[in-house]
């Protein structure tokens, strides 16, 4: 019988590489988001630092310039506080669309090696199937010869 051969092993291959390129994708962005996450946070500690810092200097007396100096600053944190976020929100979007097509290219992938499963289990069973009748055939065959062969030893005894 011939061997083993899966049609579809050419697009089987596509979909892995598909899916091993929505794996690296995916990961970057994860590594992304997780960046994104670190600069909120380090801007979000820069901004309560400068409100630490104006209530303590409210505490020891501020003149009206250094009060609006710190106040502005404390404004120009809160942007990029509110920058960082967005940006934070714009990576974990990608990072949901980048995991949305690697669910999908799995799911494909999937989907072809269940039937590519199914095929080989077809052929094992054919290929079991034949090797059967072929011993069938082969034990059919030593009996007839083994009979023909006792049949006439017996015969040549008996005359």
């Amino acid at each position: 019988m011939k061997p083993f051969r899966f049609t579809l092993q050419p697009i089987r291959v596509l979909h892995d590489q598909r899916e091993q390129t929505a794996q690296k994708r995916y990961a970057e962005a994860l590594r992304a988001c997780e960046a994104a996450a670190e600069r909120v946070q380090l801007a979000s500690e820069g901004l309560n630092d400068a409100w630490h810092q104006l209530q303590h200097d409210l505490g020891a007396g501020l003149t009206g310039t250094q009060l609006l100096r710190s106040r502005a600053w404390c404004n120009v944190l809160e942007l990029r506080l509110k920058d960082r976020s967005r940006e934070m929100e714009t990576v974990r979007l990608s990072t949901d669309a980048q995991l949305q097509e690697l669910m999908n290219a799995t799911r494909q992938r999937e989907s072809l090696d269940r039937f590519h499963d199914k095929k080989r289990l077809v052929y094992d069973r054919e290929v079991q199937r034949e090797e059967q009748n072929s011993l069938d055939e082969m034990a059919v065959q030593i009996a007839a010869t083994t009979t023909a062969v006792f049949g006439a030893r017996v015969f040549a005894r008996a005359s």
